[in-house]
């Protein structure tokens, strides 16, 4: 079948063997070799109308690729979509909140897959109208997680906290992202900042909610959309290519020699400036023929080439597959890997249709070998006690004995693995541990022959940072701060840190791009937050409580005209186990409200645009104020003083306009705004019932 699939590719193109796969239903073991396969949209499963410069990557634990960002039309997005390879269907997600709308985040945003949440890096934001600043600068950082399962985002912003603002921070457009599974580590790297193209490298631990840069020597030079994987099996970072470059070298990147190393390999892809653009690549990463696949794109014909590169025989070859992806797009291409079926997943926004929809398409390097290795333990855990951990994994079918690898310290791409036992059930207990320190275990399977499993994903002698606190200022100089408990059974209790907020105010914007837009208000508001300084534990010993309170004076004693009246505090929370162990940083929360969740909206008959929210979780929210679009930079506040109730109906008209929600205080200080959502304007045919984002 494989055979007569290539040569009818070869002779009518993809969109006859999209009908060839429809009538098998999908039969991903006869999925042919190096051929570009259609898969959306296709007859009765359209795709949605999404623009480019989007993200977009691979859950393999929901079996769906998810799309994030990019153009909602003009606008910068915030729209959240899944796509189903098996069905077809695509879906628009309709989150708790969601990061600033962005663009330029094509290749720049990963799913990671020990922690199982969707990576995004920063973007592009305030260039294109549509946008309220306070809405975009309050809820940036350099770091927000999606969880698919729950449906819920979460800005986690992690420290160091200046670099979401800095010039030394992460590239905000067009950055390159990849995962490195042996380390769990989302990486990103290159990208555009506002004092041009970088070349740095940033490693992102979920599980600990910490953002490092490694400053390696020999870097490659600066530059943005590239192609970028991490190859498993010969434990490098890759990088080729750019969007504008002209350096055609192979890059690879070892964490224990911190050295990039440049290879000038002959056949390679095209990599130099063929007019406005260069070839804008796209890389992932085979894990089972471990190869190296990318993706160009020629700026004149909007045509691709495949390639694959072997790290191992340092070799490119080019595969010439029957059928190529369809033109598309200059900055419209994410690549992943689905281990699964065997097969790489390209999306793609078609030239053709000029900016707006989305095609996905896949290709298999080569068939899976007909015998599969013995899988890793899944579900590691650690249970701490003081001086000693107890580690329990599922039992592998198959497996005869467990090989138990253990590391020391809190850099995971640091660690060095070291066996310490065999054992034959699926538990072992480790003694001696040294309280303060973080122990790293991982599980290898043992089956027929004493051939070994690859090692499991990690567990650590650290809690996971999953705190979120939530602030409340209840007085002039009161704060109340609680939290949601650790679920962790060895969980001690918690230690509470204060920082003050470095924050910029603006007492009345400017409409235009890349402005604070905001309108006049009677006082200067904060508009960003710029930094974290004097960040200090206020718990001498943990503390069993999800409940702090802190007597801090609120008001500023001395500040210019154009500044805040008040002080702004962040709080961040770090669960503390029973070896003595703090997890990773809770994200800060500020003593301005946080944004209102889960506002929804819908049109009603006669012009009207009605709104619903989910009440703050503060204690110290009086009401809420909404605040209206006009036109494409106006930014206006509808509400004369403070509403109580969680529902509001505003006359919109016909035309399209964005509305926002914003909590008040007892202080009458404004919080960060919610979300937006769009009156007149929407997915339909992608979601069901009447409300929307």
């Amino acid at each position: 079948m494989a055979r007569l699939w290539v040569s009818l590719a070869l002779l009518v193109g993809a969109w006859f063997v999209s009908d060839v796969l429809r009538a098998d239903e999908r039969d991903w073991e006869s999925h042919p070799e190096n051929c570009w396969i259609l898969q959306s949209p296709r007859e009765g499963a359209p795709a949605p109308p999404v623009g480019w410069e989007g993200s977009g990557s691979y859950d393999p634990y929901s079996r769906l690729w998810l799309h994030w960002g990019g153009h909602d039309g003009i606008p910068q997005g915030f729209a959240l979509f899944t796509f189903d390879l098996d069905s077809g269907k695509w879906q628009q997600r309709f989150p708790n909140t969601s990061p600033p709308g962005v663009c330029c985040v094509d290749g720049a945003n990963v799913f990671d897959l020990a922690n199982r949440r969707f990576v995004r890096f920063p973007g592009a934001s305030l260039g294109h109208g549509y946008q309220w600043s306070r809405g975009v600068k309050l809820k940036n950082s350099a770091v927000w997680l999606y969880d698919p399962g729950s449906n819920q985002w979460v800005n986690m912003r992690p420290p160091p906290y200046a670099l979401s603002h800095s010039r030394d921070g992460l590239g905000q457009l067009n950055a390159g992202a990849t995962y490195d599974p042996n380390h769990e580590l989302a990486i990103s790297f290159g990208g555009q900042t506002s004092a041009g193209d970088t070349n740095r490298l940033f490693v992102y631990d979920a599980y600990a909610n910490r953002l490092a840069q490694l400053r390696a020597e020999n870097p490659p030079p600066p530059r943005d959309g590239m192609g970028i994987c991490y190859d498993a099996a010969n434990e490098c970072l890759v990088v080729f290519g750019s969007q504008y470059g002209n350096d055609e070298r192979t890059w690879i990147y070892r964490y224990h020699t911190n050295r990039w190393e440049a290879h000038d390999l002959q056949p390679r892809p095209p990599g130099k400036k063929l007019g406005t653009y260069s070839t804008i690549p796209k890389m992932a990463y085979d894990s089972l023929n471990n190869v190296c696949l990318c993706v160009t794109w020629d700026t004149n014909t909007n045509e691709h080439q495949t390639w694959v590169l072997d790290v191992a025989k340092l070799q490119w070859t080019k595969m010439n597959p029957a059928v190529e992806p369809a033109p598309s797009m200059s900055r419209s291409r994410n690549l992943s890997f689905d281990a699964a079926r065997n097969v790489f997943i390209l999306e793609t926004v078609p030239k053709e249709n000029r900016g707006t929809g989305v095609q996905i398409w896949t290709y298999r390097f080569r068939k899976a070998a007909p015998t599969r290795p013995l899988p890793p333990p899944t579900d590691v855990q650690v249970l701490t006690d003081s001086a000693r951990s107890t580690v329990t994994w599922t039992t592998v079918p198959g497996a005869h004995q467990y090989h138990v690898y253990r590391a020391e310290g809190d850099e995971p791409w640091k660690l060095q693995y070291e066996r310490i036992a065999t054992v034959d059930q699926p538990r072992y207990e480790d003694s001696g541990l040294i309280a303060g320190k973080v122990y790293f275990y991982k599980i290898a399977a043992i089956g027929d022959g004493g051939k070994e499993s690859r090692l499991s994903f990690s567990a650590r002698t650290q809690l996971r940072a999953l705190l979120r606190p939530v602030v409340s200022v209840v007085a002039p100089d009161k704060v109340e701060v609680h939290w949601n408990p650790h679920p962790a059974p060895d969980t001690i209790g918690y230690h509470v840190y204060r920082g003050e907020a470095v924050v910029q105010s603006v007492r009345k914007g400017t409409p235009g791009p890349w402005k604070d837009n905001d309108p006049e208000y009677p006082e200067p508001v904060p508009v960003e937050v710029r930094d974290i300084v004097d960040l200090r534990r206020l718990t001498d010993q943990p503390i069993r409580e999800t409940t702090f309170v802190d007597h801090v004076p609120m008001t500023r004693s001395e500040r210019a005209e154009d500044e805040y009246r008040y002080h702004v505090y962040a709080y961040v929370v770090r669960a503390v186990n029973r070896l003595g162990t703090e997890s990773g940083p809770s994200p800060y929360a500020l003593t301005i409200p946080s944004e209102p969740m889960n506002l929804f909206i819908r049109e009603q008959p006669g012009g009207a645009a009605e709104l619903r929210w989910d009440a703050s979780a503060e204690k110290g929210v009086v009401g809420y104020h909404v605040y209206k679009l006009d036109g494409t930079w106006q930014i206006m506040r509808l509400t004369d003083h403070p509403i109580r109730q969680t529902r509001y109906v505003h006359t919109g008209g016909a035309g399209v306009s964005r509305y926002w929600v914003v909590a008040v205080d007892v202080l009458g200080q404004q919080g960060q705004p919610s979300s937006p959502v769009w009156y007149n304007r929407s997915y339909r045919g992608f979601y069901e019932g009447e409300w929307h984002q």
